[in-house]
């Protein structure tokens, strides 16, 4: 199975994890259009993850769901993980090689301003949608 590595800005913190294909999602919500400055493309992975440098780590409960984590050192996003479970949203500017993604979902679809629109043909999830299938996984 394939790997994907990626590290932050002053690569203090790497991470890596198999993934069989590397899928990015744009999440439209207001807090992470917040905490990206735009839509949170990320890569989605359900599993094991080995970090280094997770003394840099610092994370951030944003909400009953999930908890952000970013480098306290540069202040890069790393990735949004669902509460009590091992699945992570890497951020997918964080991946060393980005050739090997695919543009496939978009989620919170009913939160996105109209100033911006994709051209890709994805998968699109509203705000309700998303929360049904954390909640699934949540009880899991």
């Amino acid at each position: 199975m394939p790997q994907i590595r990626g590290k932050c800005l002053c690569g203090g913190v790497s991470y890596a994890a198999q993934i069989a294909k590397p899928k990015v999602e744009a999440c439209h919500c207001s807090m992470c259009r917040s905490w990206a400055s735009g839509a949170y493309l990320s890569v989605a992975h359900d599993g094991d993850v080995e970090f280094s440098g997770s003394g840099n780590i610092g994370v951030y409960r944003a909400s009953q769901w999930g908890e952000r984590a970013f480098c306290k050192v540069c202040g890069s996003s790393l990735y949004w993980r669902l509460q009590g479970t091992d699945h992570y949203a890497f951020s997918a500017g964080t991946i060393d090689d980005q050739s090997i993604l695919d543009f496939t979902k978009q989620i919170f679809v009913d939160e996105k301003p109209p100033y911006y629109d994709f051209a890709n043909e994805t998968a699109r999830l509203t705000g309700k949608q998303v929360a049904d299938e954390f909640a699934a996984k949540m009880k899991s």
